[in-house]
């Protein structure tokens, strides 16, 4: 089984880049004061920048990329690098928030909260990124077999 780096790689930083966005509007709101229609605002500007980044930019590049891929014959060496690059890229956006959380006021919020922690990585192990990479990249598939 060849490991596919392009695979995982575009998977992990679209899933990064997705795992910082879609956790910011929680510590923006805890580590600044923000009237609630400032929050407001913020948090519909990042929901429009995760909705096109997200869906729309993801699966435009997996279907380019999955033109060239033969899923039938490779499956395992293109799920496993999908599927690692969408958990790892949430999971250390995700971390890197709650460090950037824990340094700047000295400790954690967490303290009991480490189990979340745990159901954080469990739940994003098949995050959104890893479906919508992969039926991106069955319509290339078929799309090209179809052709």
């Amino acid at each position: 089984m060849e490991f596919k780096w392009r695979i995982f790689v575009i998977a992990f930083v679209f899933a990064l880049v997705i795992g910082v966005l879609s956790n910011s509007f929680q510590f923006l709101y805890r580590m600044f004061d923000f009237s609630p229609e400032v929050y407001g605002w913020i948090t519909f500007t990042i929901g429009v920048v995760t909705f096109f980044v997200s869906p729309v930019l993801l699966f435009a590049s997996f279907y380019l990329t999955g033109q060239k891929i033969d899923l039938a014959a490779e499956f395992l060496s293109v799920v496993v690098p999908l599927f690692l690059g969408s958990w790892a890229g949430h999971v250390i956006g995700y971390f890197s928030l709650q460090y950037i959380y824990m340094v700047q006021y000295g400790g954690t919020y967490v303290g009991p909260w480490a189990l979340w922690w745990v159901w954080y990585a469990f739940r994003t192990a098949f995050s959104f990124e890893f479906f919508v990479g992969f039926a991106a990249l069955a319509m290339a598939y078929i799309s090209r077999k179809l052709s």
